[in-house]
């Protein structure tokens, strides 16, 4: 993982999807939809700390988290949008809104933020409501102002229980992000439904050599690589390069900060027409999940 200590310079893909259920039994959300043109978005979480003092220091502290207030500034909503974040009634048949004061239904409210790298950071809230903005609406001028609207949405966390991976709680979830800058995470899907925490067995160990096994007509200089599917704890430990006699061939094993891909770089040019081993053994994964010894082989152009 690298760390990214970046400024944000901008948002967009401000995406809602209807939460049509949470509670013990189970979390579901509809397919998400896109929201409006994004100006401006601004986190406020509301927290609380009691501090208990005893012998003139402070003994012992409890602290909560309650609501986070999102201010999102779009462009604007159309009616029939408004009625659908607001829980008001849209006639289809004369595209009118009637507004009773109803109960904001339940929403998830995912967006990225753009920072000063070009990485981006992707936010899943997984419950809250919006509240209606306070609209301004004024005479033109010689002057013309764009006026926006800034709608809130007040995020809680879930009444569904999900299992945290990797931390054994299981406990309601307020929200979920993730950046670009991290190898192992990917934004590919991350509008096509609400990200929620997922738990189930571990993808199988897998591993993709370059060049391919039993290759052959390969450069004197090739650095042969192993790609891991899953992160390992044992780093290069278990990786040789060999001729096909066993003579062992020296070189750089390294692995990449991911702990996902393992480069093998010769101190010096392979030998034509040469065939060469790459053997692993105890190889693990962060899952505790072993990859059966293997010898991979490639042989050289002549």
């Amino acid at each position: 993982m690298t760390e990214n200590y970046q400024s944000y310079v901008g948002v967009d893909n401000v995406y809602y999807a209807l939460v049509t259920q949470d509670n013990v039994a189970g979390y579901v959300a509809g397919t998400p939809a896109y929201l409006a043109p994004a100006m401006k978005i601004s986190k406020n979480i509301k927290l609380s700390e009691t501090l208990q003092w005893a012998d003139n220091a402070v003994f012992d502290r409890l602290s909560g988290e309650g609501e986070t207030t999102i201010s999102c500034e779009v462009t604007g909503l159309s009616p029939q949008l408004a009625a659908i974040l607001f829980g008001m009634t849209y006639d289809v048949a004369t595209a009118r809104v009637f507004d009773n004061g109803a109960t904001p239904p339940d929403i998830a409210l995912g967006f990225r933020g753009e920072r000063s790298d070009g990485k981006y950071r992707y936010f899943w809230f997984l419950k809250g409501s919006f509240r209606k903005p306070k609209e301004d609406i004024s005479t033109k001028s010689d002057k013309p102002e764009l006026k926006s609207i800034t709608v809130e949405f007040a995020a809680v966390k879930t009444t569904h229980p999900f299992e945290l991976v990797d931390s054994g709680l299981t406990d309601g979830v307020k929200r979920v992000f993730g950046d670009t800058n991290d190898a192992s995470f990917s934004a590919a899907t991350w509008f096509n439904a609400v990200q929620v925490p997922s738990v189930g067995a571990p993808a199988a160990l897998t591993c993709t050599p370059l060049p391919a096994d039993a290759a052959t007509n390969q450069l004197a200089t090739v650095c042969p690589t192993l790609t891991f599917n899953n992160a390992l704890t044992t780093g290069v430990a278990g990786v040789l390069l060999t001729k096909v006699d066993g003579v062992i061939v020296s070189a750089a094993i390294t692995i990449n900060a991911a702990n996902k891909v393992i480069t093998i770089t010769p101190a010096g040019n392979l030998t034509a027409a040469a065939q060469y081993l790459i053997t692993l053994a105890g190889v693990r994964d962060i899952y505790g999940q072993a990859f059966a010894s293997t010898v991979y082989d490639f042989t050289v152009a002549a």
